[in-house]
């Protein structure tokens, strides 16, 4: 029975591990005008995304209101490799993807009214994998610190984080980093369809089967010295 403890610990770890992510992996809220406004959401797990199964939608709090789902942002159909991106977001942004030679990457058009004090939650299957801002809260203008904020700028996620916050954050600045001050310029959207580079899961799996082979080789050591 001891031999089989590493390996049990194993499975049960690589089915924590072996999972779908959905988390946002940049945002945009335009410095002029009405656009651009949009989210990238990438797919930091091991496992491909059916949204057949698990639908996805967006959900909004404006200025410190409850959460309710933007209809338009309903996806019921199509997948999502692990470790890749779709981009939901205002016409502009599309155009950015098309002109930047990113056309495979999955782009919804919608246009977003969301302003730097309004909370993005991104629910998939029922279940909150995500949450930009903090629903229920009215930051004022924006959520921000250290020169990052919600308001008029394309922000990306730091490297290395690839778990969501479902409750939500007030300092962007520790999960997120500006990309531009002045995202309606010319290059103000760069990153846009681009995926995150870092995914460590599959590091951490050989990690934890290491152990499980050092552990099998460990009793059996034992047992042949009895």
């Amino acid at each position: 029975m001891k031999q089989l403890f590493p390996t049990c610990f194993l499975l049960i770890c690589f089915a924590n591990i072996a999972r779908a992510d959905l988390i946002i992996s940049q945002y945009v809220e335009t410095d002029f005008g009405s656009t651009p406004k949009g989210i990238e959401l990438w797919n930091s797990g091991t496992t491909v995304i059916d949204f057949s199964v698990t639908n996805l939608i967006i959900r909004q709090g404006s200025s410190g209101a409850a959460l309710s789902d933007l209809a338009g942002t309903s996806i019921t159909s199509g997948t999502l490799s692990a470790g890749a991106v779709f981009v939901i977001g205002s016409s502009d942004v599309g155009t950015y993807l098309s002109d930047s030679s990113l056309d495979s990457v999955m782009f919804v058009s919608y246009g977003f009214n969301f302003n730097g004090d309004d909370a993005l939650a991104v629910v998939l299957g029922g279940t909150t994998t995500d949450t930009l801002g903090l629903p229920g809260v009215d930051p004022g203008t924006a959520w921000s610190n250290n020169g990052v904020s919600t308001a008029n700028q394309n922000i990306a996620i730091k490297l290395g984080f690839v778990a969501g916050q479902p409750g939500g954050f007030t300092d962007p600045s520790i999960r997120f980093e500006t990309v531009s001050t002045s995202p309606s310029s010319v290059g103000g959207l760069a990153g846009f369809g681009v995926a995150p580079n870092a995914v460590p899961e599959p590091t951490l799996l050989s990690f934890l089967a290491s152990i499980s082979v050092l552990s099998l080789i460990r009793n059996r050591r034992r047992e042949q010295h009895r």
